[in-house]
């Protein structure tokens, strides 16, 4: 996000900053909406396990809803950067293959998917009957 602001305010298109453009003020907006969200949520889950209360329920959504808006957000910075969102000078080449990779090393979108139905149902389920 903030890497998509600051380059917003150097490229110039058509002789203006890009964003001065709505197309790009929307995107940066619903970057900090989604960004935000993600971070109140791993941060409701730290506190709670800081306090003693770790939650499988609230870890489980806040990595899933996380590594998912990490990739949503990375693909809008991309959209904003244009061709240099896939050159190594800029960062967001690098974020875009972690927010790829990550998911798989925290536990996939799909297994925390089954963690969070499993503490909203309140049992286990064995998938491999």
């Amino acid at each position: 996000l903030e890497e998509s602001i600051k380059y917003s305010k150097e490229r110039k298109q058509f002789g203006k900053e890009i964003c001065e453009f709505q197309a790009v003020q929307l995107m940066l907006a619903d970057m900090a909406m989604k960004v935000e969200a993600a971070r109140l949520l791993i941060y409701r889950a730290a506190v709670n396990a800081s306090r003693g209360y770790p939650s499988i329920l609230h870890s489980s959504i806040a990595k899933c809803f996380s590594n998912e808006i990490a990739k949503e957000v990375t693909d809008l910075a991309l959209q904003i950067h244009g061709g240099y969102g896939y050159s190594k000078e800029y960062p967001i080449e690098r974020m875009l293959r972690d927010s790829r990779g990550w998911p798989v090393a925290g536990g996939t979108v799909q297994m925390q998917r089954i963690n969070i139905a499993s503490e909203l149902i309140g049992r286990r389920f064995n998938q491999r009957k």
